[in-house]
C-alpha cells in the first residue's frame, strides 16, 4: 500500500506509517488488532475499507452501541469522502421502511444486534461484502451478536474479518477463544512503549485517592456487615453449602440447581432459595454502601421494601428477622437527614477547582451504577454555576428511568464537545470508543475490577493532549480490592497479548486468506 496514494484517498487525514503497516497486514488474513485508545483504530479500518471498496466490494462495520455507530458513520464518511447515498447506518431505531435501503449501501455501519436480527428474519443480503469490521471486539463472548455474525457461513467464507480493541482481557484461554470464535488467524499488538507508537501518545497521570467515610456511615456499615454475616452463616450451615465458599457469584450460580432439585421433590430447598436470594440482594446493598455511599444503599433497600414481587417480599421478611437490620435502617434515615457523601463532595470540589484553573476543560465522571449517576449529576448541578453537567446513560428498560435515546445521546455529546456542557456523569455506555478529544480529566467514582472496562474508561482522556485520571476509593471496603484486581489483570493482559502476538507472527500460524489480490 503506497502512502502517497493513501494521502489522496483518505480525505482530511494523513495516515501514520504504523497505521498503513497494520492495514497492509489486515488485507492478507483475518486479524485482531490490539491498539491503545486514541491511536487511530478507525483510521486503520478506513484504510482497509478503502482497498476493499476500490475492488468493488462492500464493507460492514459493526459497533456495539448506537452512539458509536453514529460516530463511526460520520468519521468514515469523512475519511473516505463518501456521500450520503454511499454509506448508511442500521440500529434498533432505524425504521422498517429505511432498513432495506440502508442494507444496500456500499458501507454499512450497524449495531451487531441489528444485523443478527436481519439475518434471523432472512432479510439480510450477504452478497457483495468483502470486509466485516468488529469494533470493541472484546465483547465477542457467549451469546453476544458478534459471535453469531462471525459464525455466519456466507460472511465467514466470503469476507475478511478485522477485529479492533484496546482491551482484549487478561485471561489467555478467553483470548484464544476469541481468536477461534471470530476466525482470526493473526493478532497484531502495539503498546504505548513501541517506538513507532510512543511519539503519538499523550501522557496520562493516574492518581488514586483514598477517602474516609464519616463516623456515622462507618457505624451503618458495621451493622450491615453483621446482617450480611448472619445471612452467610445461615447458608453455610445448610447441607447444600456445607464446606463450600459462600460468595455472591457462587450462590447465584447455585440457585438454578436448587430450584430444579426443589421442584423434583427436595421441597426443603425452596426455603434455602429464599435465603440465598436474600443474601445476594443484601450483598449488593452492602457493596453500594462500601463503594457508593449511604444514599445509593438506602435507595436500593427502599426499592426492595416497596416491591410487590413475591421474592422481594420474602427477602424483606428474612432481613427484618434480624434485629441489627432495624438498627441499621434507623441509623441510615438519621444520616440522610444530616450527613454528606464525601465522595460526592470530593468530586464537586475537584471539578470546581479544575474549571476555575482551566475553564475550557472537559470532564467525565464514570459511575458503575445508574442510580449513582442520577444522584451525583443532580448534586453537581446544584453547585457552582461554572459546572454545566449532563447525565449520559444508555437506553434503559425500566419505567422509572427510561434512559436516553440515540438522538438524545448524540445531542449531549455534541454539546459536550461544543462546551454547552463541561461535565458528563456517565455510565458504561461512555466507556467504549467515544471520541471526545478535549476531555482532559476522567474521574472514577469507584474502581472496577474489570481490566477491560478500566482501560476503556481511562482511554477517554489523553487523546488530543495530556490527561489525568483520578480514581476514588473508600477506605475499609471493596474499593481497594477491585482496584488491585484490575491492575493485576492489566499486567497479565499485556503479557498474554504480547506472547500471542509473537506466536501469531510465526510462519506456521499465519495463513493467508486469498480473497483478493492486492499485490
Amino acid at each position: 500500500m503506497e502512502l502517497d496514494r493513501l494521502r489522496e484517498n483518505l480525505g482530511p487525514i494523513t495516515p501514520r506509517q504504523y497505521q498503513v503497516d497494520i492495514a497492509s497486514q489486515c488485507l492478507k488474513e483475518n486479524t485482531l488488532i490490539v491498539l491503545p485508545t486514541g491511536l487511530g483504530k478507525t483510521a486503520i479500518a478506513a484504510l482497509v475499507a478503502r482497498e476493499i471498496m476500490d475492488h468493488g466490494k462492500r464493507v460492514l462495520f459493526l459497533a456495539p452501541t448506537k452512539p458509536l455507530v453514529s460516530q463511526h458513520l460520520k468519521t468514515l464518511k469523512s475519511f473516505l469522502n463518501l456521500d450520503r447515498d454511499y454509506a448508511g447506518s442500521l440500529t434498533g431505531e432505524t425504521s422498517e421502511k429505511s432498513r432495506p435501503v440502508m442494507m444496500s449501501r456500499k458501507l454499512l455501519v450497524s449495531t451487531p444486534q441489528s444485523i443478527e436480527n436481519e439475518i434471523a428474519k432472512g432479510s439480510f443480503v450477504h452478497s457483495g461484502f468483502g470486509l466485516v469490521v468488529f469494533d470493541e471486539v472484546h465483547r465477542a463472548t457467549g451469546n453476544y451478536s458478534y459471535v453469531a455474525i462471525a459464525r455466519n457461513p456466507e460472511l465467514r467464507s466470503g469476507c475478511l474479518f478485522m477485529g479492533m480493541t484496546a482491551s482484549p482481557g487478561s485471561d489467555r484461554s478467553r483470548l484464544m477463544g476469541l481468536m477461534n470464535e471470530m476466525g482470526f488467524s493473526k493478532i497484531i499488538v502495539k503498546t504505548e512503549k513501541d517506538p513507532e507508537i510512543s511519539r503519538y501518545v499523550n501522557d496520562t497521570r493516574i492518581e488514586v485517592v483514598r477517602i474516609k467515610r464519616p463516623r456515622e456511615a462507618e457505624v451503618i456499615l458495621t451493622s450491615a456487615w453483621e446482617v450480611l454475616r448472619s445471612l452467610k452463616e445461615r447458608l453455610s450451615r445448610s447441607e447444600y453449602f456445607a464446606g463450600a465458599t459462600v460468595k455472591r457469584s457462587d450462590v447465584a450460580r447455585a440457585i438454578p440447581d436448587m430450584v430444579q432439585r426443589a421442584r423434583s421433590g427436595e421441597t426443603e430447598l425452596f426455603g434455602l432459595v429464599s435465603q440465598a436470594t436474600a443474601f445476594i440482594r443484601f450483598d449488593y446493598a452492602v457493596e453500594y454502601l462500601e463503594s457508593q455511599g449511604v444514599e445509593i444503599f438506602h435507595d436500593y433497600i427502599s426499592r426492595i421494601l416497596s416491591s410487590q414481587d413475591r421474592s422481594a417480599i420474602r427477602t424483606i421478611q428474612i432481613l427484618r428477622s434480624h434485629p441489627e437490620f432495624h438498627k441499621m435502617m434507623s441509623l441510615t434515615e438519621t444520616f440522610l437527614e444530616h450527613g454528606d457523601n464525601p465522595k460526592m463532595l470530593y468530586v464537586q470540589r475537584l471539578i470546581t477547582e479544575r474549571l476555575k484553573s482551566a475553564p475550557e476543560s472537559r470532564i467525565i465522571v464514570f459511575t458503575h451504577f445508574r442510580k449513582t449517576s442520577d444522584i451525583l449529576s443532580a448534586f453537581l448541578a446544584k453547585g457552582s454555576g461554572d459546572v454545566k453537567v449532563a447525565r449520559f446513560i444508555g437506553q434503559g428498560s425500566k419505567a422509572q428511568d427510561k434512559g436516553l435515546k440515540q438522538k438524545e445521546q448524540e445531542e449531549i455529546l455534541q454539546k459536550f464537545r461544543n462546551g454547552d456542557f463541561n461535565v458528563l456523569v456517565a455510565t458504561s455506555v461512555a466507556e467504549e470508543g467515544l471520541d471526545i478529544p478535549a476531555t482532559d480529566l476522567v474521574i472514577f467514582f469507584e474502581p472496577i475490577s474489570s481490566d477491560i472496562r478500566s482501560i476503556q474508561r481511562r482511554g477517554r482522556t489523553g487523546r488530543a493532549r495530556a490527561g489525568e485520571v483520578i480514581i476514588l476509593t473508600y477506605e475499609g471496603g471493596r474499593d481497594i480490592g477491585y482496584l488491585l484486581s484490575s491492575f493485576s489483570k492489566e499486567r497479565k493482559m499485556i503479557s498474554n497479548i504480547r506472547s500471542m502476538g509473537q506466536e501469531s507472527a510465526s510462519p506456521q500460524r499465519g495463513k493467508k486468506k486469498d480473497l483478493f489480490d492486492f499485490s
